[in-house]
Protein backbone atom coordinates (compact mmCIF):
# COMPACT_ATOMS: atom_id res chain seq x y z
CA UNK A 1 0.00 0.00 0.00
CA UNK A 2 1.04 3.57 -0.64
CA UNK A 3 2.44 5.55 2.36
CA UNK A 4 0.37 8.07 3.43
CA UNK A 5 3.18 10.68 4.73
CA UNK A 6 1.52 13.80 6.59
CA UNK A 7 3.91 16.20 5.00
CA UNK A 8 2.01 15.44 1.47
CA UNK A 9 0.38 18.90 0.55
CA UNK A 10 -3.76 18.90 0.13
CA UNK A 11 -3.56 19.11 -3.93
CA UNK A 12 -0.78 16.11 -4.11
CA UNK A 13 -2.77 13.62 -1.93
CA UNK A 14 -5.91 14.23 -4.09
CA UNK A 15 -3.70 13.14 -7.35
CA UNK A 16 -2.15 10.27 -4.90
CA UNK A 17 -5.70 9.25 -4.15
CA UNK A 18 -7.25 9.42 -7.83
CA UNK A 19 -4.23 7.41 -8.95
CA UNK A 20 -4.93 4.50 -7.19
CA UNK A 21 -8.34 4.98 -7.51
CA UNK A 22 -7.65 4.56 -11.06
CA UNK A 23 -5.49 1.77 -10.90
CA UNK A 24 -8.13 0.11 -9.41
CA UNK A 25 -10.38 0.63 -11.90
CA UNK A 26 -7.86 -0.93 -14.64
CA UNK A 27 -9.72 -4.43 -13.49
CA UNK A 28 -12.62 -6.53 -11.96
CA UNK A 29 -10.89 -8.00 -8.91
CA UNK A 30 -13.71 -7.60 -5.83
CA UNK A 31 -12.54 -4.26 -3.54
CA UNK A 32 -12.71 -5.05 0.13
CA UNK A 33 -14.11 -1.38 1.79
CA UNK A 34 -13.09 -0.87 4.91
CA UNK A 35 -12.84 -2.76 7.98
CA UNK A 36 -15.14 0.50 9.51
CA UNK A 37 -14.08 0.34 13.13
CA UNK A 38 -14.80 4.06 14.08
CA UNK A 39 -17.54 6.38 15.35
CA UNK A 40 -20.84 6.46 13.26
CA UNK A 41 -20.24 10.33 12.71
CA UNK A 42 -17.54 9.68 10.58
CA UNK A 43 -18.88 7.01 8.72
CA UNK A 44 -22.07 8.75 7.77
CA UNK A 45 -20.52 12.51 7.15
CA UNK A 46 -17.61 11.30 5.63
CA UNK A 47 -16.55 7.64 4.70
CA UNK A 48 -19.75 6.75 3.22
CA UNK A 49 -19.81 9.79 1.12
CA UNK A 50 -16.21 9.23 0.25
CA UNK A 51 -16.96 5.49 -1.36
CA UNK A 52 -19.59 6.54 -2.86
CA UNK A 53 -17.69 9.22 -5.14
CA UNK A 54 -14.97 6.57 -5.32
CA UNK A 55 -17.12 4.41 -7.10
CA UNK A 56 -19.19 6.63 -9.03
CA UNK A 57 -15.84 8.94 -10.19
CA UNK A 58 -14.21 5.81 -11.42
CA UNK A 59 -17.31 4.07 -12.95
CA UNK A 60 -16.12 0.68 -10.63
CA UNK A 61 -19.13 -1.52 -10.72
CA UNK A 62 -20.95 -1.77 -7.35
CA UNK A 63 -21.03 -5.65 -7.68
CA UNK A 64 -17.10 -5.86 -6.91
CA UNK A 65 -18.23 -4.08 -3.22
CA UNK A 66 -17.69 -5.78 -0.36
CA UNK A 67 -18.09 -4.21 2.52
CA UNK A 68 -16.44 -4.52 5.48
CA UNK A 69 -18.52 -2.67 8.84
CA UNK A 70 -20.18 -3.59 11.54
CA UNK A 71 -23.58 -4.29 13.34
CA UNK A 72 -25.10 -4.36 9.77
CA UNK A 73 -24.32 -0.94 8.51
CA UNK A 74 -23.25 -2.36 5.12
CA UNK A 75 -26.80 -1.49 4.58
CA UNK A 76 -26.00 2.25 4.54
CA UNK A 77 -23.35 1.71 1.76
CA UNK A 78 -26.13 1.67 -1.56
CA UNK A 79 -25.54 3.25 -4.16
CA UNK A 80 -28.63 5.32 -4.26
CA UNK A 81 -31.51 6.21 -2.83
CA UNK A 82 -34.20 2.79 -2.53
CA UNK A 83 -31.75 0.99 -4.53
CA UNK A 84 -30.38 -2.13 -3.45
CA UNK A 85 -26.53 -3.20 -2.20
CA UNK A 86 -25.48 -5.40 -5.31
CA UNK A 87 -22.10 -6.10 -4.08
CA UNK A 88 -21.47 -8.46 -0.95
CA UNK A 89 -20.97 -7.55 2.91
CA UNK A 90 -18.82 -9.21 6.25
CA UNK A 91 -19.45 -7.97 9.34
CA UNK A 92 -16.80 -6.82 11.70
CA UNK A 93 -18.70 -8.24 14.77
CA UNK A 94 -19.07 -11.70 13.19
CA UNK A 95 -15.20 -11.70 12.69
CA UNK A 96 -13.99 -10.24 16.10
CA UNK A 97 -15.92 -9.42 19.43
CA UNK A 98 -16.43 -6.12 20.62
CA UNK A 99 -13.65 -6.62 22.92
CA UNK A 100 -11.27 -7.08 20.46
CA UNK A 101 -12.52 -4.16 18.58
CA UNK A 102 -12.34 -1.84 21.82
CA UNK A 103 -8.99 -2.81 22.29
CA UNK A 104 -7.56 -2.14 19.11
CA UNK A 105 -9.21 1.03 18.88
CA UNK A 106 -7.35 1.99 22.19
CA UNK A 107 -3.97 0.78 20.74
CA UNK A 108 -4.99 3.28 17.82
CA UNK A 109 -5.23 6.22 20.39
CA UNK A 110 -2.24 5.39 22.51
CA UNK A 111 -0.46 4.88 18.77
CA UNK A 112 -1.00 8.09 17.03
CA UNK A 113 -2.89 10.33 19.77
CA UNK A 114 -6.60 9.67 18.50
CA UNK A 115 -8.58 6.86 18.19
CA UNK A 116 -9.30 7.20 13.88
CA UNK A 117 -7.94 4.71 11.36
CA UNK A 118 -5.10 6.72 9.86
CA UNK A 119 -3.00 4.28 9.41
CA UNK A 120 -3.94 0.16 8.26
CA UNK A 121 -3.13 -1.18 10.90
CA UNK A 122 -1.62 -5.20 10.64
CA UNK A 123 -5.06 -6.03 12.75
CA UNK A 124 -6.99 -4.74 9.69
CA UNK A 125 -4.83 -6.30 7.17
CA UNK A 126 -5.92 -9.55 9.23
CA UNK A 127 -10.06 -8.66 9.43
CA UNK A 128 -9.75 -8.43 5.70
CA UNK A 129 -8.18 -11.16 4.66
CA UNK A 130 -10.83 -12.92 6.83
CA UNK A 131 -13.37 -11.22 5.30
CA UNK A 132 -12.45 -11.99 1.52
CA UNK A 133 -11.68 -15.53 2.58
CA UNK A 134 -15.40 -15.81 3.53
CA UNK A 135 -16.57 -13.78 1.00
CA UNK A 136 -14.31 -14.59 -1.96
CA UNK A 137 -12.58 -18.05 -0.69
CA UNK A 138 -9.16 -18.19 0.29
CA UNK A 139 -7.49 -17.94 -3.04
CA UNK A 140 -9.61 -14.84 -4.49
CA UNK A 141 -7.27 -11.96 -5.26
CA UNK A 142 -8.70 -8.31 -4.46
CA UNK A 143 -8.54 -4.69 -4.15
CA UNK A 144 -9.10 -2.94 -0.90
CA UNK A 145 -10.11 0.44 0.11
CA UNK A 146 -9.07 1.20 3.40
CA UNK A 147 -10.23 4.20 5.40
CA UNK A 148 -6.70 5.67 6.21
CA UNK A 149 -7.42 6.92 2.10
CA UNK A 150 -9.99 9.10 3.13
CA UNK A 151 -8.64 10.37 6.26
CA UNK A 152 -5.25 11.31 5.04
CA UNK A 153 -7.06 12.92 2.20
CA UNK A 154 -9.41 14.83 4.60
CA UNK A 155 -7.15 15.90 7.25
CA UNK A 156 -5.84 19.02 5.62
CA UNK A 157 -9.62 20.23 6.02
CA UNK A 158 -10.25 19.14 9.62
CA UNK A 159 -6.54 20.39 11.02
CA UNK A 160 -8.13 23.77 9.23
CA UNK A 161 -4.93 24.31 6.62
CA UNK A 162 -7.70 24.13 3.69
CA UNK A 163 -11.40 25.29 3.19
CA UNK A 164 -14.50 22.99 2.68
CA UNK A 165 -14.18 23.10 -1.11
CA UNK A 166 -11.44 20.41 -0.42
CA UNK A 167 -13.34 17.51 0.20
CA UNK A 168 -16.16 18.36 -1.26
CA UNK A 169 -15.05 17.47 -4.44
CA UNK A 170 -14.97 14.00 -2.76
CA UNK A 171 -18.06 13.35 -1.38
CA UNK A 172 -21.20 12.21 -3.20
CA UNK A 173 -23.83 13.32 -0.65
CA UNK A 174 -27.12 11.34 -1.83
CA UNK A 175 -29.17 10.43 1.47
CA UNK A 176 -28.38 7.45 3.21
CA UNK A 177 -31.22 4.94 2.96
CA UNK A 178 -33.43 3.58 5.63
CA UNK A 179 -32.72 -0.02 5.76
CA UNK A 180 -35.54 -1.95 4.54
CA UNK A 181 -36.13 -4.43 7.70
CA UNK A 182 -38.76 -5.65 9.96
CA UNK A 183 -38.47 -4.87 13.63
CA UNK A 184 -40.30 -6.55 16.01
CA UNK A 185 -41.29 -4.05 18.83
CA UNK A 186 -44.55 -3.88 20.44
CA UNK A 187 -46.52 -1.40 20.21
CA UNK A 188 -44.18 0.44 18.34
CA UNK A 189 -46.16 3.99 16.56
CA UNK A 190 -46.66 4.80 13.25
CA UNK A 191 -45.04 8.69 14.29
CA UNK A 192 -42.57 9.11 16.69
CA UNK A 193 -39.67 10.88 18.00
CA UNK A 194 -36.52 9.13 18.04
CA UNK A 195 -34.07 9.82 20.86
CA UNK A 196 -30.63 8.79 22.42
CA UNK A 197 -28.84 10.56 24.92
CA UNK A 198 -25.30 9.24 25.68
CA UNK A 199 -22.28 10.57 27.40
CA UNK A 200 -19.33 11.71 25.63
CA UNK A 201 -16.40 14.69 26.54
CA UNK A 202 -18.87 17.39 25.30
CA UNK A 203 -22.26 15.96 27.08
CA UNK A 204 -20.35 13.85 30.53
CA UNK A 205 -23.34 12.34 32.66
CA UNK A 206 -23.72 14.11 35.43
CA UNK A 207 -26.93 14.88 37.52
CA UNK A 208 -27.53 18.34 35.55
CA UNK A 209 -27.05 16.98 32.30
CA UNK A 210 -29.14 13.50 33.52
CA UNK A 211 -32.13 16.11 34.81
CA UNK A 212 -32.06 18.15 31.42
CA UNK A 213 -32.52 14.94 29.21
CA UNK A 214 -35.36 13.43 31.65
CA UNK A 215 -37.06 17.12 31.53
CA UNK A 216 -36.94 17.33 27.64
CA UNK A 217 -38.14 13.76 26.91
CA UNK A 218 -41.02 14.31 28.98
CA UNK A 219 -42.12 17.33 26.94
CA UNK A 220 -41.66 15.57 24.32
CA UNK A 221 -43.36 12.49 25.02
CA UNK A 222 -46.23 14.74 25.88
CA UNK A 223 -46.84 15.84 22.84
CA UNK A 224 -45.48 12.18 20.80
CA UNK A 225 -44.52 9.37 21.39
CA UNK A 226 -40.61 9.04 21.84
CA UNK A 227 -38.28 5.95 21.27
CA UNK A 228 -35.31 5.51 22.55
CA UNK A 229 -32.97 3.52 20.25
CA UNK A 230 -30.60 3.29 22.99
CA UNK A 231 -28.53 0.15 23.17
CA UNK A 232 -26.56 0.17 25.78
CA UNK A 233 -24.91 -4.01 25.69
CA UNK A 234 -22.66 -2.49 22.46
CA UNK A 235 -20.30 -0.30 21.89
CA UNK A 236 -16.77 -0.28 20.94
CA UNK A 237 -16.18 3.58 22.62
CA UNK A 238 -16.12 5.55 25.89
CA UNK A 239 -19.76 6.20 25.13
CA UNK A 240 -22.57 4.40 27.13
CA UNK A 241 -26.45 5.43 26.94
CA UNK A 242 -28.14 7.74 29.72
CA UNK A 243 -30.75 5.80 31.86
CA UNK A 244 -34.37 7.17 30.94
CA UNK A 245 -37.93 6.12 31.98
CA UNK A 246 -40.81 8.52 31.22
CA UNK A 247 -44.86 7.62 29.93
CA UNK A 248 -45.11 7.13 26.21
CA UNK A 249 -41.62 6.60 25.73
CA UNK A 250 -40.86 2.74 24.23
CA UNK A 251 -37.68 1.13 25.12
CA UNK A 252 -36.04 -0.83 22.36
CA UNK A 253 -35.43 -4.04 23.02
CA UNK A 254 -31.64 -5.56 22.86
CA UNK A 255 -30.64 -5.62 19.06
CA UNK A 256 -27.85 -8.79 18.21
CA UNK A 257 -24.50 -6.91 17.74
CA UNK A 258 -24.27 -7.87 13.87
CA UNK A 259 -27.49 -5.88 13.53
CA UNK A 260 -27.57 -3.53 16.02
CA UNK A 261 -26.65 -0.44 13.51
CA UNK A 262 -28.66 -1.08 11.26
CA UNK A 263 -31.99 -1.71 13.37
CA UNK A 264 -31.16 1.33 15.08
CA UNK A 265 -31.01 3.40 11.82
CA UNK A 266 -34.25 1.54 10.47
CA UNK A 267 -35.99 2.93 13.42
CA UNK A 268 -34.65 6.75 13.22
CA UNK A 269 -35.07 6.57 9.13
CA UNK A 270 -39.07 5.89 9.87
CA UNK A 271 -38.99 8.56 12.82
CA UNK A 272 -40.37 11.96 12.32
CA UNK A 273 -37.33 13.61 13.89
CA UNK A 274 -34.37 12.57 16.08
CA UNK A 275 -33.36 13.95 19.76
CA UNK A 276 -30.70 13.33 20.90
CA UNK A 277 -26.57 14.06 22.36
CA UNK A 278 -24.78 16.05 19.45
CA UNK A 279 -22.52 13.51 17.60
CA UNK A 280 -22.42 11.18 15.51
CA UNK A 281 -26.33 9.25 15.66
CA UNK A 282 -27.29 12.95 15.27
CA UNK A 283 -25.75 13.30 12.11
CA UNK A 284 -26.66 9.98 10.96
CA UNK A 285 -30.20 10.74 11.24
CA UNK A 286 -29.67 14.29 9.21
CA UNK A 287 -27.92 12.27 6.40
CA UNK A 288 -31.34 9.67 6.89
CA UNK A 289 -33.02 13.05 5.85
CA UNK A 290 -34.35 13.66 9.35
CA UNK A 291 -35.05 16.65 11.11
CA UNK A 292 -32.23 16.27 14.04
CA UNK A 293 -32.16 18.37 17.39
CA UNK A 294 -29.18 17.58 19.98
CA UNK A 295 -27.21 19.24 22.60
CA UNK A 296 -24.35 19.61 24.76
CA UNK A 297 -22.77 20.97 27.82
CA UNK A 298 -19.26 21.90 26.40
CA UNK A 299 -17.51 22.31 23.56
CA UNK A 300 -13.98 20.16 24.37
CA UNK A 301 -12.27 17.85 22.17
CA UNK A 302 -14.64 18.49 19.11
CA UNK A 303 -13.91 19.65 15.99
CA UNK A 304 -15.23 22.65 14.28
CA UNK A 305 -15.18 21.38 11.17
CA UNK A 306 -17.89 18.32 11.01
CA UNK A 307 -19.95 21.11 12.47
CA UNK A 308 -19.69 23.07 9.66
CA UNK A 309 -19.94 20.13 7.50
CA UNK A 310 -23.28 18.51 9.22
CA UNK A 311 -24.65 22.52 9.02
CA UNK A 312 -23.95 22.49 4.96
CA UNK A 313 -25.57 19.51 4.68
CA UNK A 314 -28.56 21.22 6.06
CA UNK A 315 -28.07 24.10 4.46
CA UNK A 316 -28.20 22.02 0.92
CA UNK A 317 -30.50 19.49 1.37
CA UNK A 318 -33.24 21.49 3.73
CA UNK A 319 -33.27 18.72 6.33
CA UNK A 320 -33.02 20.90 9.92
CA UNK A 321 -29.84 20.51 11.76
CA UNK A 322 -30.08 22.33 15.35
CA UNK A 323 -26.71 21.56 17.43
CA UNK A 324 -27.20 23.36 20.45
CA UNK A 325 -25.32 24.40 23.65
CA UNK A 326 -27.64 24.00 27.37
CA UNK A 327 -26.46 27.46 27.84
CA UNK A 328 -28.57 28.70 24.30
CA UNK A 329 -31.43 26.06 25.14
CA UNK A 330 -31.99 28.43 28.26
CA UNK A 331 -31.65 31.70 26.11
CA UNK A 332 -34.27 29.88 23.14
CA UNK A 333 -36.68 29.20 26.20
CA UNK A 334 -36.58 32.84 27.56
CA UNK A 335 -36.81 33.96 24.49
CA UNK A 336 -39.49 31.97 22.42
CA UNK A 337 -40.96 30.07 25.14
CA UNK A 338 -44.48 32.25 25.12
CA UNK A 339 -44.07 32.31 20.94
CA UNK A 340 -43.95 28.74 20.45
CA UNK A 341 -47.16 27.25 21.40
CA UNK A 342 -46.90 23.96 22.94
CA UNK A 343 -49.64 21.78 21.51
CA UNK A 344 -49.80 17.89 20.26
CA UNK A 345 -48.18 17.23 17.18
CA UNK A 346 -50.37 15.53 14.81
CA UNK A 347 -48.93 12.36 13.22
CA UNK A 348 -46.88 13.83 9.99
CA UNK A 349 -47.43 16.94 10.51
CA UNK A 350 -43.75 18.06 11.43
CA UNK A 351 -42.63 15.60 8.36
CA UNK A 352 -45.03 17.26 5.96
CA UNK A 353 -43.76 21.02 7.09
CA UNK A 354 -40.54 20.28 6.05
CA UNK A 355 -41.27 18.60 2.62
CA UNK A 356 -43.67 21.34 1.95
CA UNK A 357 -40.58 23.88 2.18
CA UNK A 358 -37.74 21.72 0.64
CA UNK A 359 -39.53 18.82 -1.71
CA UNK A 360 -38.01 15.66 -1.71
CA UNK A 361 -37.22 15.90 -5.56
CA UNK A 362 -34.99 18.28 -4.62
CA UNK A 363 -32.99 16.61 -1.97
CA UNK A 364 -31.51 13.78 -3.98
CA UNK A 365 -27.50 14.22 -4.81
CA UNK A 366 -26.67 17.44 -3.00
CA UNK A 367 -22.30 18.21 -3.90
CA UNK A 368 -20.78 20.10 -1.14
CA UNK A 369 -18.76 21.29 -3.99
CA UNK A 370 -21.01 23.77 -5.62
CA UNK A 371 -21.28 25.42 -2.21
Amino acid sequence: MTRLRLSTPPAVRLQVLMAYLRWIARDDRPILVGPFRSEVGFEALYWIPFVKWAMTRFELAWSRLIVVSRGGASAWYQPSLGGTHPGGAVDLYTLRTLDEIRLQNEIDRRTVGIQKQVRRTVWDTAVLQEAAARALGTDARYHSLHPSWMYWAFAPYWEERCGLRHIGSMLDLSPIPTPAVAIAIEGLPKAYVAVRFYHRVTFPDQPPTRAFVARLIGRIAAQMPVVLVNQPQVHADDHHDLPVTAANVIQCPAFPPERNLELMSALIGRATAFVGTYGGIAQLALRMGKPSLSFYTQWHSTAQAHLSVSQTISHVTGVPFVAMSLQEAGLCKLALRDVVAVQPVPPGALTDAVSTVHPASEMTTPCLDAC
